[in-house]
C-alpha cells in the first residue's frame, strides 16, 4: 500500500505530461497547417479511372472563393514516402493564397497499388507514369474556387518525374512545372514544353551528387535541358548555349507562346533531412514570382529570397511532440499495467548477476564489439535485401523501398549478435549460472514453462503499443495526417497492409531476440531499480545497438553538406548505399524507442518476453505504417 502511494504521484505526472504533449502537438500542427484559422485542411479520398484509391490532402485558404479563384499547386512526394513530406511547401504556399493538394502517389502510403494503366502507363512523350496526378487534376477541375489558368505541377525527386509526365501530357492545363531535386524532362524526343518551367536542385542533393560525379551544377549543362530553355531542338548540341543558374529565360515554344525557364541551386532540396530554409524560400520564390501572387514584400528578385518569411519548422516541432505523446503514453501505461492484478504476475524474481563485471577486461571488449557490430555490418546488411546468404529473398517482401533494407540489416546483425552471445556464454555466462532460464526465458519463478505467461506478455505488449497507437490516431484524426520528421515517418496503418503486420512482426524477431541476449554480456538490465537505473540501461543499450549508426549518418551528412561530395567515397556511392545511409536517421529513432521499451519492460519483469513483444509490435508499426507497397498478399 505504501509503495502504491509513492507510485501514484509519478503516474499522475506521467499522464499529465502525455496530455500536455498531446495538446501542444494538436495546437502546433493544426495551427501551422491552417495558418491559425485562415486555411481549411481536408483529407480527400479520390478514385482513379481504374477505381483505385488515391489519398490526398487539400489546403484551401479562405481567400479562395468562386468570386476570387486561387492558383492551385499539385504536389507529389518523393520515392517510398507519404504526402506529409510536402508540408514544408504546402503551408507556405497556402499562407500566400494558393490552394495546395498533395497526394500519396500510386502504391505509396494510403493510396492503392494500381490495378490498371490509367496512371501507370507512360505516354511516348512523357516517358514516365503520372501516378495519381491525372486523378488529382480531374478533381481540381471540379472546384469552383480554382483559377484553372494557374495550375502548378510540382514534384520532389521521383514525384518530379511524375508531375513532369503529367505536365507534358496536359500542356494546355499547366501554367508552371517545378522539379525539386530531379532533372527529368520526359522523353528526349519530346520537343513540346508549352508551360513555364523551374528546376531546383540543391548543391548538397546526395542523389544528384552521385549522378553528376559531385558536380551538381553540371546537371544544368545536359543537352535536353539546354534545348528546353532555348527552344532549340535543331542545332548541334555544342551550339546550344549554357544556362546561368538563377537567371530567368524566356523562349517561344511550339504553340507560339512565350514561357519562362529558370534553374536554382539552393543549399539543398532533395534529401529530406537537408530540406533547409533556403530551399523552402527558393520554392516559394519560384512559384510566387512566376504566378504573380504572394511574393513577400521587399523581394524584388531571387537575390532577395532570403527575406521570405517561413513558419514550416514550427510544424516539425508539432510532429516531434506528436511522437513524444505516443511514446509517453506507452511508458505510462506499461508501468501502470505491471502494477495491476492482471499483469503483475509478469514480474518474476531476480536472476543471478550474469553480466561481465566492469573491472574485467572482457566487459569492455564485449562493449566495444556491440558498439561496432551494427556499423560494421550496415553496408553488407542493407545490400542483402535481395540476396541474403546467397538466397534470393526478393519475393519475401510486401513493402517496397528501404524498409526491406532495414530487415536485411537486422538479419545480418542478428548473426553477429548470436556469435557475440555464444562467445559470452562459453567464456563467462555458463560459469556464473547462465542458462536459458536465467537469460530471460523464464515464464515462472519455479522454472516451469507456462504458455499463459507468454500469452499474457504478448497481450501486455499489444496494450502498451496500442495505447501509443490510439494517442497517435487521435492526433492524426484531428490533424488529418500522419507524422513526417525529416526521414522518419509514422502513420495509422491502412487495412491493405494487414498481412504486413504479421510478416514484418515475424521478420524482426531474430534482431530483437539476439540483441537482447547479446546485451546480457555487459549486464544492460542489471542497473539499480530506479528511474536513474532504467535510464542508464537505456543509454547503454542505445550506445550498443544504434548509436554508432547515428555517427555514421552524421559523418555522411558532413561530407555531403560541407564537402559537397558522395562519390569520392565508394562506401556510400556504390549500390545506392547513400539512400540507405539517409535512412539511418529514422532507423535510429525507431530502434531507439523499440530498444528503450524492450529494456525498460525486461528490467521490470526480469524476463525477456513482455519487452520483446512490446519492441516487436512497435517496430512493426514503425516499419509498415507508410512508404511504398510491393504487394498486399503473396
Amino acid at each position: 500500500m505504501i509503495m502504491e502511494e509513492k507510485m501514484k504521484p509519478k503516474r499522475i505526472f506521467g499522464v499529465a505530461v502525455t496530455f500536455v504533449l498531446f495538446a501542444l502537438a494538436l495546437i502546433l500542427i493544426i495551427g501551422v497547417d491552417t495558418n491559425w484559422g485562415n486555411t481549411t485542411v481536408k483529407k480527400l479520398t479520390l478514385s482513379t479511372a481504374d477505381g483505385d484509391v488515391i489519398s490526398a490532402i487539400l489546403y484551401k485558404p479562405k481567400t479562395a472563393t468562386p468570386d476570387n479563384p486561387a492558383p492551385a499547386v499539385m504536389y507529389a512526394h518523393g520515392g517510398n514516402d507519404m504526402l506529409e513530406q510536402g508540408s514544408a511547401y504546402a503551408v507556405e504556399l497556402a499562407r500566400r493564397g494558393y490552394v495546395v493538394i498533395s497526394w500519396d502517389y500510386t502504391g505509396c502510403h494510403n493510396s492503392d497499388i494500381a490495378t490498371g494503366p490509367s496512371e501507370t502507363a507512360p505516354s511516348e512523350a512523357a516517358g514516365a507514369p503520372t501516378m495519381g496526378a491525372e486523378t488529382v487534376y480531374n478533381t481540381l477541375k471540379t472546384f469552383n474556387f480554382i483559377d484553372q489558368s494557374k495550375i502548378v505541377a510540382m514534384g520532389h525527386s521521383m514525384g518530379g518525374q511524375y508531375t513532369m509526365a503529367f505536365s507534358i501530357n496536359n500542356q494546355e492545363a499547366v501554367n508552371l512545372q517545378v522539379n525539386l531535386g530531379m532533372n527529368y524532362y520526359g522523353s528526349p524526343k519530346n520537343e513540346d514544353y508549352n508551360f513555364n518551367f523551374v528546376c531546383i536542385i540543391g548543391d548538397a542533393d546526395e542523389s544528384c551528387l552521385v549522378r553528376s560525379n559531385n558536380d551538381v551544377a553540371s546537371i544544368f549543362k545536359v543537352e535536353q535541358i539546354r534545348r528546353i530553355f532555348f527552344g532549340d531542338f535543331k542545332s548541334e548540341a555544342d551550339k546550344v548555349p549554357e544556362i546561368e543558374i538563377g537567371k530567368k529565360y524566356y523562349t517561344t515554344s511550339t504553340n507560339g507562346n512565350t514561357y519562362s525557364r529558370t534553374v536554382y541551386m539552393p543549399d539543398s532540396c532533395h534529401a529530406y533531412y537537408l530540406v533547409t530554409n533556403d530551399a523552402v524560400q527558393t520554392v516559394v520564390y519560384a512559384v510566387t514570382s512566376n504566378i504573380g501572387l504572394g511574393l513577400d514584400a521587399g523581394v524584388e528578385s531571387y537575390e532577395d529570397h532570403g527575406k521570405i518569411s517561413t513558419v514550416w519548422q514550427v510544424k516539425d516541432i508539432g510532429f516531434i511532440l506528436m511522437l513524444a505523446a505516443a511514446v509517453a503514453g506507452m511508458v505510462v501505461l506499461a508501468n501502470f499495467l505491471l502494477d495491476t492484478q492482471v499483469f503483475k504476475g509478469l514480474k518474476l524474481s531476480k536472476t543471478p548477476t550474469l553480466g561481465i563485471e566492469k573491472s574485467n577486461w572482457m566487459h569492455w571488449v564485449f562493449f566495444a564489439v556491440l558498439v561496432i557490430l551494427p556499423v560494421a555490418l550496415f553496408r553488407p546488411g542493407i545490400t542483402a535485401s535481395r540476396s541474403f546468404l546467397g538466397i534470393n529473398i526478393s519475393k519475401l517482401w510486401l513493402l517496397g523501398g528501404t524498409n526491406n533494407s532495414y530487415i536485411s540489416w537486422q538479419w545480418t546483425v542478428s548473426i553477429g549478435m548470436i556469435v557475440v552471445f555464444l562467445a559470452y556464454h562459453f567464456l563467462w555466462g555458463r560459469k556464473h549460472g547462465g542458462n536459458l532460464l536465467n537469460y530471460g526465458f523464464r515464464t515462472a519463478d519455479d522454472g516451469s514453462f507456462r504458455i499463459g505467461y507468454i500469452g499474457k506478455a504478448f497481450l501486455f505488449g499489444l496494450l502498451t503499443v496500442g495505447c501509443g497507437y490510439i494517442i497517435f490516431s487521435l492526433i492524426s484524426a484531428y490533424t488529418k495526417q500522419g507524422m513526417h520528421i525529416a526521414t522518419f515517418m509514422l502513420s495509422t496503418i491502412n487495412t491493405n497492409r494487414t498481412l504486413c503486420i504479421l510478416m514484418y512482426f515475424l521478420f524482426q524477431i531474430p534482431y530483437f531476440l539476439t540483441s537482447s541476449l547479446a546485451l546480457k554480456s555487459i549486464g544492460v538490465t542489471e542497473t539499480e531499480d530506479s528511474t536513474k537505473g532504467t535510464l542508464k540501461s537505456i543509454l547503454i543499450g542505445t550506445v550498443c545497438t544504434v548509436a554508432g549508426l547515428l555517427l555514421l549518418w552524421l559523418f555522411f551528412v558532413l561530407i555531403v553538406t560541407q564537402g559537397k561530395t558522395v562519390t569520392n567515397s565508394t562506401y556510400f556511392a556504390q549500390d545506392r548505399v547513400y539512400i540507405s545511409t539517409i535512412a539511418i536517421f529514422p532507423l535510429f529513432i525507431g530502434m531507439t524507442i523499440a530498444n528503450a521499451l524492450n529494456i525498460t519492460v525486461s528490467k521490470k519483469t526480469n524476463s525477456i518476453w513482455a519487452g520483446l513483444f512490446t519492441a516487436l509490435l512497435w517496430g512493426t508499426w514503425m516499419l509498415i505504417s507508410c512508404g511504398g507497397m510491393a504487394k498486399y498478399i503473396y
